[in-house]
Parts: structure tokens; C-alpha cells; sequence
């Protein structure tokens, strides 16, 4: 399976979520039939597959809320007093570690049902996911394939909506600060598709030799382990890079921001502490 998919399990807790705390608790509760409909619209599931699924997805849930909510509740609480200050570079990228942690568990969490759904993919399945793929690829080149040293309105958009959630509006200066930061960034659109185009291929290619025999959860893993670290020596290089660069401009962003803007990052991650905490506790 793609990463994609599997980083769809946790991604809601960390970014849907938090699109407004009076929804935390309904987006949160209503993550198995969301990641069920991902997956859904990615592979098309028979009923036996359905079956296969979605009880995995409830049991997943119920551990991710035991296990992972709590641990989101105690980073937000540190967050906060570091959102008062200015921060560093290395210090996003701890912050950026302890999610990327989080993400790559809760799915190697699922890794066994996909290995169990793998063998029952039939070939018109790989086609509609390779349809899916083909889209969602064409949709990311026409939102991140700039010129080098161009930004598009809607990248600039995506990136200031983002900033806002946590500091209120951004002021002029900010915006344009951050069209510069993003125009210098070590972002390459045509280099992350094509590690995209990769990690599908080698995901279809794994399913076939599943359904010719080979041990299901030893190549579902193996494909894990390759996205997590790209068998090329280049895209490492840039993955890791572009981390750097991420977590540098998260920070010079920071230290823009006015003492008003970084009492408001504090107050939502307040807010999200309490509703993480909450919902650990089943409500």
C-alpha cells in the first residue's frame, strides 16, 4: 500500500482535526468511516474486502485514542510554552520528529490488514487505484509545479491558511515574507513526484508477487521500509534537506510573528489539549 494511504490513518488527528476545536471531537470520532472511505475510494472494496476493513479500522481507532491521544495531549502542553518565544530550527524539527514518530507507527500499526487485504486484490482494483494515483498526481503538479523561483497563488494560499489557523491573520509584510521564503525553499515539485510515481509503482508491484505466492506481510513491510527511506541516494539526500529547510522556514516564520499572534498560536493548542484529553477518555 502507499504511504499516502497508510499516513491517512493519523493525518486527521494532526491536520483535519484541527481545523476548528468545535469539531475535533466529531472529526475524531468519525475517523474509521473517513480513513474507510480513502482507502474505499482508492481501491474500490468489494464486500468481503469491506468486511475485512472496516472492523480493523474500529480496533485501530480504539487503540490510536488509548496509546496516541494522550501523548498529543502532553506535546501540546509543551508546545505551548514554546510558542512564546522565538524558536529555532532545531527545535521544530524535534517538534517535527515526535509527529513524523507518531505517524509512522500508527500506521505500521495497520500493516498486517493490509497485508491480509493485499492478496485479494484483483487486477481491475490496481487498475482504479492506478486511475486514482494518475489524478491525485496531476492535482499535485498543478499545485506545487512552480517555476523554479515562482510561487502560485494557490500554493501561497494553502501555506497562509495553514499559518493563520494557529497565529490569526497575517499581516502584509508576513504574506510577503513568506511568498520570498517559499519562492527560496528546497521544495522540488518534479523531484517528489517522481519519488510519488516510485512508491506507487513499487506498492502495485508488491501486491503482484503477493498474489503469485510470496509471503504478504514480509512485502508489505518491505514496501513500508522503502518508503520510509527511499532506496535512491538522491531523493534521501533532498528528503532530508527539504526537513531542514521545513523546520528553518516553520521557525523564521515564528520569529515574525507579533506577541498577540503567539498568544493566539497558545490559546489553540490549549484548546486542542483539552479536546485530546477528552477524547483519550471516550467522550
Amino acid at each position: 500500500m502507499s504511504r499516502r494511504m497508510l499516513q491517512g490513518l493519523l493525518v486527521v488527528c494532526l491536520v483535519t482535526l484541527l481545523s476548528g476545536c468545535s469539531l475535533v471531537s466529531l472529526a475524531y470520532n468519525r475517523l474509521p468511516t473517513w480513513v474507510y472511505w480513502r482507502l474505499d475510494a482508492l481501491l474500490d472494496f468489494s464486500d468481503t474486502q469491506a468486511a475485512i476493513v472496516r472492523p480493523a479500522l474500529r480496533e485501530w481507532h480504539e487503540w490510536h485514542r488509548r496509546e496516541h491521544l494522550p501523548r498529543y495531549a502532553h506535546a501540546l502542553r509543551q508546545w505551548q510554552q514554546l510558542a512564546l518565544n522565538d524558536l529555532s530550527a532545531e527545535q521544530t524539527c524535534h517538534a517535527f520528529g515526535q509527529v513524523r514518530a507518531w505517524v509512522d507507527e500508527a500506521a505500521d500499526r495497520f500493516l498486517p490488514v493490509m497485508a491480509a487485504l493485499a492478496p485479494t486484490l484483483s487486477d481491475a482494483q490496481l487498475d482504479h487505484w492506478s486511475r486514482q494515483q494518475r489524478r491525485q498526481d496531476a492535482e499535485f503538479a498543478e499545485a506545487f509545479g512552480d517555476p523554479p523561483g515562482e510561487v502560485s497563488p494557490r500554493r501561497l494560499q494553502r501555506t497562509v491558511e495553514r499559518a493563520e489557523m494557529f497565529y490569526g491573520r497575517l499581516d502584509d509584510a508576513q504574506r510577503a515574507w513568506l511568498r520570498d521564503r517559499l519562492a527560496r525553499s528546497a521544495f522540488d515539485a518534479e523531484r517528489t513526484l517522481e519519488e510519488r510515481q516510485r512508491r506507487h509503482a513499487d506498492a502495485v508491484e508488491a501486491v503482484q508477487r503477493i498474489r503469485a505466492g510470496e509471503d504478504a506481510e514480509l512485502k508489505v513491510r518491505a514496501v513500508w521500509v522503502r518508503m520510509l527511506q527511499s532506496p535512491r541516494e538522491g531523493y534521501r539526500r533532498y528528503s532530508e534537506r527539504l526537513v531542514q529547510d521545513g523546520c528553518a522556514q516553520f521557525a523564521e516564520l515564528h520569529n515574525r510573528t507579533t506577541p498577540e499572534q503567539r498568544q493566539r498560536a497558545v490559546q489553540r493548542l490549549q484548546a486542542f489539549e483539552r479536546d485530546f484529553l477528552a477524547l483519550s477518555n471516550g467522550r
